[in-house]
């Protein structure tokens, strides 16, 4: 028999590489997943890790939401200092609705005051014209700004960086893709599909939205995977330049054929070009229920149906705009029924860290130390509840 890991960690995204670095401080771990493909045609899993770009906030939806994102990003400077990797961007996080007030900004200067969180709060578009006078926002919004840390992470960058960490702790990294969870005599006997085998005594199953997919849990999670769409705006550096203090922006629009726009400055990608990224809900958007629909929809050329749509829709955002081209950028959101993501023990050894509603990139720092903390101490920290996070199974 191969060698037995403590734990070995399966998905290498965010949440997964925060997860191995916190559980390797203490235990042998391996983590497997694969390397980002090369070229679509040839993939198998796809994440919206694959990027360079995230929104960080801190203020979320509620104040579970809020705790991990400011504890997450409470973390960066550290991690920072001690890979020399950077990969957070502070340039602060606007957020307006363009129909008035919501739910969301009633309970912003709540929970600002329950966990100290600075904020600008604003009434009407001319006063957030005034103060951020790249963006159009018509006169009957109201928004607020929070300051850094807010503003943008590069979730490619911020892996790495966890990745240096767990590897300097001794961790060990398996570019290949889990097929199997088995038990055998006792131990857990982890199957990859390029003909590898691995043994532990637990396994932290974190790999996103294809989590109930191959063979990895007997009860597969209630879960909604939802298609999403982004653009990225080629800009020249010089306009790049220009909008270097631009914040990160949530727009809550609800329009018939545009919904919740977030977009962040241009930056710099692997291919020397520098792209503004945009992301929206629209109406066209897929709820999938298998791996193959799932991987044709990846694959498949771009057909721009939601193209020409969301660059107006940025157009009319930031109307001095200068775009050399717009491309299609395509990602899967997991959906949990209860908002949260799913923590916790699926089977005997076997434990989840999974579905994060599309927040998970700005608070994956923190859902990986609860997860380790979970598989090393039967517990969550003191400040969370079991509840917040606990699994619900498909029928």
């Amino acid at each position: 028999m191969n060698k037995i890991y403590d734990i070995i960690v399966i998905g290498r995204g965010l949440i997964g590489s925060a997860a191995a670095k916190y559980l390797s401080q203490s235990q042998s771990v391996a983590l497997i997943g694969p390397d980002e493909t090369t070229a679509l045609e040839e993939g198998i899993v796809f994440s919206s890790h694959y990027d360079q770009s995230r929104i960080q906030r801190i203020i979320g939806k509620d104040e579970t939401w809020t705790l991990l994102n400011q504890q997450s990003a409470n973390e960066y400077d550290a991690i920072e200092n001690a890979t020399g990797i950077h990969f957070h961007s502070g340039v602060g996080c606007l957020y307006v609705n363009p129909y008035g007030s919501d739910a969301y900004l009633d309970n912003v200067s709540t929970q600002a005051e329950k966990f100290n969180q600075k904020y600008q709060p604003f009434s009407d578009g001319e006063l957030i014209h005034s103060s951020f006078p790249d963006f159009n926002f018509p006169a009957t919004s109201t928004g607020m700004f929070e300051p850094s840390p807010s503003g943008h992470i590069n979730p490619r960058l911020l892996i790495k960086a966890q990745l240096k960490m767990f590897e300097k702790n001794g961790g060990k990294i398996f570019n290949d893709t889990v097929k199997s969870v088995n038990r055998e005599n006792g131990i857990l006997k982890i199957e990859t599909l390029d003909g590898k085998t691995y043994h532990s005594n637990k396994v932290l199953l974190s790999p996103g939205a294809f989590i109930n997919f191959f063979n990895l849990l007997k009860k597969k999670l209630l879960l909604r995977l939802k298609s999403e769409t982004a653009i990225w705006a080629k800009v020249s550096a010089d306009t790049a330049l220009d909008l270097s203090k631009m914040p990160a922006l949530l727009y809550n629009i609800n329009e018939p054929n545009i919904q919740e726009i977030y977009l962040v400055r241009p930056v710099e990608y692997p291919d020397g070009n520098f792209y503004l990224k945009m992301g929206a809900n629209f109406p066209g958007d897929i709820n999938f229920d298998n791996l193959r629909d799932i991987q044709d929809w990846f694959k498949n050329e771009n057909e721009g149906e939601n193209l020409k749509v969301a660059q107006d829709a940025l157009m009319h955002l930031i109307p001095r705009l200068s775009i050399e081209t717009c491309y299609e950028k395509k990602c899967i959101v997991a959906y949990t029924p209860h908002g949260k993501p799913y923590i916790g023990e699926a089977d005997d050894k076997i434990f989840v860290a999974a579905g994060g509603n599309g927040y998970s990139a700005m608070s994956s720092d923190a859902l990986g130390k609860i997860a380790s903390e979970l598989l090393l101490k039967n517990n969550f920290p003191k400040e969370y509840f079991f509840e917040n996070f606990s699994l619900v199974f498909a029928d």
